[in-house]
């Protein structure tokens, strides 16, 4: 059992598996690989709250950095590059976006986002589905 606090992590250590290791090695390599993968994401509000960036109201967009908030907003691209610029103060060198139901253009958005801004940062788009979160990433 590899314990991650994110989906994204979970990803990062696949990453680093490799099946002919000793399954201790293997565990420790994708371990480190999820422990070193700083996650966020940008939802939806489905109800009325206060979270740490302030209130939100159904329909605001969500910005979470590392399971916390840290963006209340009305605009899904500009929420979206918040938090990158946020992951990737700390540096990093590969950014991981799954885009839910719905999240394409907005992963290509922020791809775009990531090049434009972000020189020699590589980055890789799945598309994961998932129907709460348009968009999950992670950096390492």
């Amino acid at each position: 059992v590899v314990p991650t606090r994110a989906q994204v992590q979970g990803i990062a250590a696949m990453a680093v598996h490799e099946p002919g290791r000793p399954i201790e090695a293997d565990v420790v390599a994708m371990t480190s690989a999820a422990r070193h993968a700083r996650h966020g994401a940008v939802t939806i509000a489905a109800k009325e709250a206060m979270t740490s960036a302030g209130a939100c109201s159904p329909g605001d967009v969500l910005g979470a950095v590392e399971g916390d908030f840290v963006r209340v907003g009305d605009d899904l691209v500009e929420v979206t590059t918040d938090v990158l610029d946020l992951l990737l103060s700390g540096g990093g060198e590969l950014v991981t976006m799954v885009a839910g139901y719905g999240g394409s253009e907005l992963a290509e958005r922020g791809a775009s986002y990531v090049e434009e801004h972000f020189q020699g940062v590589d980055v890789v788009v799945y598309e994961g589905g998932q129907e709460r979160y348009p968009l999950l990433l992670a950096v390492e």
